[in-house]
């Protein structure tokens, strides 16, 4: 019953002439056909749908995203970036700067602590003046 009544005022909508268009909604559809653009490729379709977050990296050149630690490249360590990405599908998530897409992935703790870094900034742990015991 439910179903037959939206189907008939739907019907009834796309075929009356609406005051501000002067025609049908069905008419206009089928008139501004030839204006639709087209997609330029599925991967350029997929990026006009992508989620944007930005985070600064971490010393441990790592981010985190719902909760989710990843890894990302160390040249951006202590910099931040935009992370792309389709919410089910973050295997395919990266980090886009000048045109190139780098990569992120789901951080493995054990391998990240093993990891030897670059770091540009020293560690100073004593010569502040302070007696820590």
């Amino acid at each position: 019953m439910l179903n037959s009544k939206l189907f008939e005022y739907i019907r009834k909508h796309n075929t009356t002439v609406h005051g501000a268009t002067g025609q049908t909604p069905s008419d206009r559809y089928l008139r501004d056909i030839p204006h639709a653009r087209m997609p330029v490729s599925p991967d350029w379709l997929n990026s006009c749908f992508m989620n944007r977050v930005k985070r600064r990296v971490k010393n441990d050149a790592t981010i985190v995203i719902d909760n989710v630690m990843y890894d990302v490249p160390m040249q951006f360590i202590r910099c931040r970036v935009e992370i792309r990405y389709l919410p089910d599908d973050m295997e395919h998530a990266y980090i886009l700067d000048d045109k190139v897409k780098y990569p992120i992935r789901k951080t493995n703790k054990v391998e990240n602590g093993k990891t030897k870094r670059n770091n540009a900034y020293a560690i100073s742990y004593g010569g502040d003046g302070m007696d820590v015991r």
